[in-house]
């Protein structure tokens, strides 16, 4: 049986759109549930861009899927809470999930690829949770699998199971273990040097990420993600046009899988080298490190 999946939607119509059309030309599209989770506009100014998206969801062809429920929120919840929320609730009814934002176009297996790995990896204590979008870095050339253990996600496009999510402390308690304690923070910052630094600005509530937190319960739980050679995402929402990101197209070079044929989601490994190049990305020095340590910890008042 596929998995249910919840799709984000805010302020974006012609995104919003662009991802449905996608995803009715994925396969299992008609196996499956599909939940989308609408959030109320923030200010007078959103009010109108929030009901051209709702517009555009009373009128999807239902047909290409299952079911379609839309659930309309009648103020805004912002990301965190929504996700939380939303996820929480259908995962608690089928034991797993599948997620997508209105700025991730799938490619036409990304339904096969998730719904595969959620039953492959079900009970593989390794694994935290499936990713779908990989950031365009350079493999090594003689790694020829199709998927392998990361310690970085995807937060855009993933999936997961009940057992794990009930795992998540929301309010971080251990952080208090991690604040002041170098090794802990090297250990977390193994998965990018920004880690750490964004878990302080979360709980210093200048930012409200339910991902940082799903980040450092990864950590606290010593798991991986299971991660896609072929991205299975087309980032579309770095144009200036969402509440948490800007202007670039780096994030969205990427070669986006199109073929179910001669791949295997199986037998996923964690690779130093891997880990290594595809940390890059997410590198700071250690001045600038510094910088906003101080900032975040002793300036914030």
């Amino acid at each position: 049986m596929a998995s249910p999946l919840v799709f984000f939607v805010y302020n974006r119509a012609d995104h919003c759109k662009q991802v449905i059309q996608a995803l009715k030309d994925c396969t299992l599209a008609n196996e499956t549930d599909l939940y989308i989770f609408s959030d109320g506009p923030k200010n007078e100014k959103q009010t109108e861009k929030v009901n051209r998206v709702r517009e555009y969801l009373a009128k999807i062809d239902k047909s290409y899927f299952k079911s379609v429920t839309v659930t309309q929120a009648p103020v805004n919840k912002g990301l965190a809470n929504s996700v939380i929320g939303a996820v929480g609730e259908i995962i608690r009814k089928y034991g797993r999930v599948i997620v997508i934002e209105d700025d991730s176009v799938p490619s036409a297996n990304f339904l096969s690829y998730m719904n595969f790995c959620l039953d492959e990896y079900r009970n593989d204590s390794r694994v935290w949770a499936i990713g779908g979008y990989l950031i365009p870095f350079i493999l090594p050339d003689d790694f020829k699998q199709d998927v392998f253990l990361s310690l970085r996600g995807s937060s855009c496009a993933w999936a997961t199971w009940s057992d794990r999510w009930e795992l998540i402390d929301w309010d971080c308690k251990y952080y208090k273990g991690v604040k002041y304690n170098i090794f802990k923070r090297r250990d977390f910052n193994r998965a990018g040097k920004d880690l750490s630094l964004m878990l302080d600005r979360q709980m210093q509530h200048k930012i409200d990420s339910w991902a940082e937190r799903f980040a450092f319960a990864r950590y606290q739980n010593n798991k991986y993600w299971v991660m896609p050679r072929i991205s299975k995402i087309y980032n579309i929402g770095f144009d200036n046009s969402g509440t948490h990101s800007g202007l670039t197209d780096r994030y969205s070079k990427v070669l986006l899988d199109q073929c179910d044929e001669n791949q295997s989601w199986a037998g996923a490994s964690f690779y130093e080298e891997i880990s290594r190049l595809l940390l890059k990305n997410y590198d700071m020095s250690l001045l600038s490190r510094a910088k906003v340590y101080i900032k975040t910890n002793y300036l914030h008042r």
